[in-house]
C-alpha cells in the first residue's frame, strides 16, 4: 500500500517513530485531550496515549529492514503481545485516568501484507468475548471496542505541519535517482522544443551541437521528475506544497521580466546562472528547516526546467 516514509530522511527507528506518532495524536485529538504515556515507571501499560472519548494508542516500527513475510509476523506478533498487555492492565489504565477504551489504534509506519488486518480482527473479536464472559474484569474496555491499524498515511495533515513548523529536526528528501537516459515521449512536443530553443539560447551554440542534445535530455528530465514531485507533495505534503507553489510562482513572474528586460544575448549564460544561484537561496531560506539539502538543489533544477517547457524564462537568440 502507499506510505509517505520513502519521503522521511533517515531511517526511521522506534524511538522517532513513538515520537512522531505522540506528536501526531496531540494534533489531532486536541479537543478531545490527548494525553501521552511515558515509558517509565513499569512502563506505558500497553499504550503511548489516549484521549477523554476512549481512543488509545501502542506503536511498532521495525528496528531493520523486513522482507514482507517477516515484517507481516513482526507486526501480527507485537499487536498480539500489546493487546495481551492491554487486557492484562485494568487497575494500572484507572489509575492512569483512562476511559473505557472505544478505540485501539495500532500504529506503524506501513504493511505489506492483509493478514495483519484480519489478525487485528480476530484479536478484537477475542477481547469482545472475554469481556462479555467476565465483565467485571474487563470493565477497563468497552462493549464497542474496536481495533484499528493506522499507517503513517492516516496521518499526513499531521505529519505535514510537524515538519513545516519546525516541531521536529524530521526533514523530506525529495531528491530522486534520475535514470541515465531521459524518455522523451513523457514531454510535449512543444516543452521539448522550449527547453531546446532557451537551452541553446543560454548554450550559444548550433542546433546540431552534441553538448546541446546532452543538457536538453538533462532539463528534459529534470521537467519530468519536476512534475511528479510536485504531484507528490500536493498529494501527501499539500501545506508545504501550497507554501513551495507560491515562491515559484511568485519567481517564475520575476525570472519573466528579468529575461524579456535582457538584451544582451551575450551575457544569456550569466544571467541564467545568476537566476539558478538567486532562486536556489531563496528556496533555502524558506524551506531549509523542511527539506534536505539535496531536495533543494532538486527542486531548483526541476522548476528551473517548468519555466524553460513554459513562456516563463526567454532568452534572446540574436
Amino acid at each position: 500500500m502507499s506510505s509517505i516514509m520513502p519521503f522521511i530522511e533517515g531511517y526511521m527507528n522506534g524511538d522517532a517513530w513513538e515520537d512522531l506518532c505522540v506528536r501526531c495524536y496531540r494534533l489531532k485529538y486536541q479537543t478531545q485531550n490527548y494525553t501521552a504515556i511515558p515509558a517509565v515507571h513499569g512502563g506505558d501499560a500497553g499504550i503511548e496515549g489516549f484521549t477523554c472519548n476512549g481512543i488509545v494508542h501502542q506503536c511498532y516500527c521495525p528496528e531493520r529492514e523486513y522482507d514482507d513475510k517477516e515484517l507481516y509476523e513482526h507486526q501480527r506478533n507485537k499487536l498480539t503481545a500489546d493487546i495481551e498487555k492491554l487486557m492484562n492492565n485494568r487497575d494500572r489504565l484507572k489509575k492512569l485516568g483512562v476511559p473505557p477504551i472505544v478505540e485501539w489504534h495500532f500504529n506503524i509506519p506501513e504493511y505489506r501484507d492483509s493478514r495483519i488486518l484480519a489478525h487485528a480482527q480476530i484479536k478484537q473479536e477475542e477481547v469482545l468475548a472475554a469481556k462479555k464472559k467476565s465483565p467485571s474484569l474487563f470493565d477497563h474496555i468497552s462493549d464497542n471496542f474496536k481495533i484499528y491499524v493506522k499507517v503513517a498515511e492516516d496521518f499526513t495533515p499531521e505529519i505535514s505541519r510537524i515538519i513545516r513548523t519546525n516541531l521536529t529536526d524530521m526533514k523530506l528528501n525529495l531528491a530522486i535517482q534520475h535514470q541515465d537516459t531521459t524518455d522523451w515521449s513523457k514531454c510535449d512536443s512543444q516543452k521539448v522544443a522550449n527547453i531546446r530553443r532557451k537551452v541553446g539560447a543560454v548554450m550559444r551554440v548550433s542546433d546540431d551541437n552534441p553538448d546541446l542534445n546532452e543538457v536538453v535530455g538533462i532539463y528534459i528530465g529534470f521537467y519530468i521528475s519536476g512534475m511528479e514531485i510536485m504531484n507528490n507533495l500536493q498529494l501527501h505534503f499539500p501545506e508545504i506544497y501550497e507554501d513551495l507553489y507560491q515562491l515559484e510562482q511568485s519567481y517564475k513572474r520575476e525570472v519573466s521580466l528579468k529575461t524579456r528586460m535582457h538584451t544582451n544575448r551575450q551575457l544569456n549564460q550569466n544571467l541564467f546562472n545568476d537566476i539558478l544561484n538567486e532562486f536556489q537561496s531563496k528556496l533555502e531560506k524558506d524551506f531549509s528547516p523542511m527539506l534536505t539539502q539535496a531536495s533543494i538543489v532538486e527542486l531548483k533544477q526541476d522548476l528551473v526546467a517548468s519555466w524553460l517547457a513554459d513562456c516563463s524564462m526567454e532568452f534572446r537568440s540574436e
